[in-house]
């Protein structure tokens, strides 16, 4: 099995593509060349981290074992957001998954003596091979009261006993755990539940999807205590980017939780449907009812059998709570840790901020599990973000804040990531000369002790400052008969409109404004792009379009976004969903006659509200 692990996933050699229904080709190899590229240096990464991983299992030590497969699914969530991953690459995607999951759950020596991410992903798997073996038949069924309004309806039968008895046994070390946990939790989580109006018991909901554990991550790409995946979580607003991943903020994605289970109760008229429409989606249950023409959970024996557990697996888990001595447990509650919230209005590495506040460094990735780079994100004066420290500090941070902060400079930490394989012959010295980033902040975004150690083949993450941004981009020379101007981004603008009044390449307005396609929909009001146009273009010497754009009335319109199939086509997505075929090309910066789609791919489609 390990040799097969780190045996290298040979690409195909030739370009794979898939036929659309109208014979179109879903992959334009001319197009997203980026994105190709950083699907490569992301995946060796992501290998070179399993290797790591491995290595550290083998020699029996147990915390850099789970410190690297945190770090790998990380890296392989990283990879599954990039939104143009073509056959060939999902098909090594899958693979190397499959193998990190088989190594993690079979082969491992280590990691079942600590908590990682992972942990309540595998315990819910073998789980379900522990109740393959259950019949549909309920055994005696008793109802509990619960004390106090708005409380969920318990149900004790066969299938909730079989599931406590797992928690006695297989899942006992786990459950002992997220027992321990709970207090701490509760009284936060419970309040946040009971101000959105839904049972505070739905907490064992959360304890079900992650143990409490806010870097809880799942093999479905799942995250945070409510195992939200990215495009639910936008849906319900919270934010995922290089900088933060709302999904892990406990109160932020609390509050996300309970708007969505309130929508589920709202549709359904039940907790049960409800919770299992959180599991396996609304689609699913509605489906069971329409076949089992009843909407009681437990006769819907259409549902996954995941599904079929999930809904016993929290009236097992809030059972258990109630009456621990019962079930065998004697909870001992985690300390508490309280916390104080300050404003940070600019971009900060957790060392300078454990400088101001006079705390450790470390203690920020425990009070603030939603920061992804050990740094907090880029924002405007006017909109600070808010960072808990460790209470007690909050005065100290406030009274030092602007005499250190002012010493660092507004451009202290990374506003875009890049990624840099390491060359023959190269240096840390070198590679900070070619970007412009100062050595100890290379060193600091990778964890380099040694700056002498660097291995060919390695990846860095280079944090790119605004002023090295746009040094990169002065460096550009300027192309063969083009002349520059500058657009400022108005109310309603698009990249694809905008691309268009100018009669230039999506991906190279893109290109020469340094903007990744992840990243195509977040230019902001006021913002000034760089445009290239032939020197005889008729647009006059306005810093504007000739002709502006007009800004469409989107009062009573939403944004939506479709996701290609195999077997769509452009047409056919326009027809779906009653729009013009030129007006989804515009909305997507596609020119007005392509047709190429990419399996995967997101389109965005405006339409009526509801």
């Amino acid at each position: 099995m390990l040799a097969l692990t780190l045996a290298p996933l040979q690409a195909q050699e030739d370009e794979l593509r898939i036929q659309l229904g109208d014979g179109v080709v879903a992959i334009d190899p001319r197009m997203e060349e980026d994105e190709l590229s950083r699907f490569d240096e992301l995946f060796a990464e992501a290998r070179l981290i399993f290797t790591d991983a491995i290595v550290a299992d083998k020699s029996q030590d147990t915390l850099e074992a789970a410190f690297y497969f945190d770090l790998l699914f990380e890296a392989m969530s990283d990879i599954e957001q990039l939104p143009y991953l073509d056959e060939r690459q999902q098909l090594e995607f899958n693979r190397f998954l499959n193998a990190a999951v088989d190594f993690y759950e079979t082969d491992s020596r280590t990691l079942e003596h600590v908590e990682t991410s992972l942990t309540v992903s595998a315990l819910r798997d073998e789980l379900g091979r522990y109740t393959r073996s259950l019949t549909f038949d309920l055994g005696a069924v008793s109802t509990i009261d619960v004390e106090g309004a708005n409380r969920l309806p318990i149900t004790h039968n066969d299938h909730v006993e079989r599931i406590i008895q797992f928690f006695n046994t297989q899942g006992r070390r786990n459950m002992q755990a997220w027992l321990n946990r709970l207090p701490k939790n509760a009284k936060f989580i419970g309040a946040i539940l009971e101000e959105e109006g839904v049972p505070r018991d739905l907490i064992f909901l959360a304890l079900i999807e992650s143990g409490l554990n806010p870097r809880a991550y799942s093999w479905k790409h799942a995250s945070g205590p409510w195992q939200f995946i990215t495009s639910t979580g936008k849906r319900y607003g919270l934010k995922r980017d290089w900088w933060i991943d709302e999904r892990r903020h406990v109160e932020k994605s609390t509050r996300a939780a309970a708007r969505y289970l309130s929508d589920l109760y709202e549709e359904f008229g039940d907790w049960y449907l409800a919770m299992a429409a959180y599991n396996t989606g609304e689609t699913r249950v509605r489906r069971a009812i329409r076949i089992h023409g009843t909407r009681d959970f437990w006769k819907m024996h259409v549902l996954p059998r995941q599904t079929r557990n999930y809904v016993p697996n929290v009236l097992a888990a809030f059972l258990i709570a109630q009456d621990p001595e019962k079930y065998g447990f004697t909870i001992t509650p985690d300390p508490e840790v309280p916390w104080d919230e300050v404003p940070v209005d600019r971009s900060l590495t957790f060392d300078i901020l454990a400088q101001i506040g006079g705390f450790p460094a470390d203690s920020l990735r425990l009070y603030n599990p939603e920061l992804r780079q050990k740094a907090t994100p880029p924002v405007a004066k006017d909109q600070p973000y808010t960072l808990m420290i460790p209470v007690g500090y909050k005065q100290q941070f406030l009274a030092n804040y602007d005499s250190i902060a002012s010493q660092v400079g507004p451009d202290l930490a990374a506003v875009q990531p890049l990624r840099h394989r390491v060359r023959r012959g190269e240096s840390l010295y070198s590679i900070s000369k070619r970007y412009g980033v100062p050595i100890r902040r290379i060193q600091q975004a990778n964890d380099i002790r040694n700056r002498d150690r660097l291995r060919i083949g390695q990846v860095l993450s280079v944090p790119l400052t605004a002023s090295a941004v746009k040094g990169r981009q002065a460096d550009v020379p300027t192309p063969r008969g083009l002349r520059k101007l500058y657009h400022t981004v108005r109310p309603s603008d698009t990249l694809g409109e905008i691309a268009e009044a100018y009669d230039v390449g999506y991906s190279r307005l893109r290109s020469w404004n340094g903007i990744r396609s992840s990243a195509a929909g977040n230019i902001k009001v006021g913002q000034r792009l760089v445009v290239w146009v032939p020197k005889a273009w008729n647009g006059g010497q306005s810093l504007d379009p000739p002709a502006p754009l007009p800004a469409p009335d989107l009062s009573g319109m939403e944004k939506i976004y479709y996701t290609v199939q195999i077997g769509d086509t452009l047409g056919d997505i326009a027809e779906t969903h009653n729009v013009g075929l030129s007006k989804l090309r515009l909305w997507n910066g596609m020119s007005v006659s392509s047709n190429h789609l990419r399996v995967g791919q997101q389109l965005v489609i405006v339409r009526e509200a509801g």
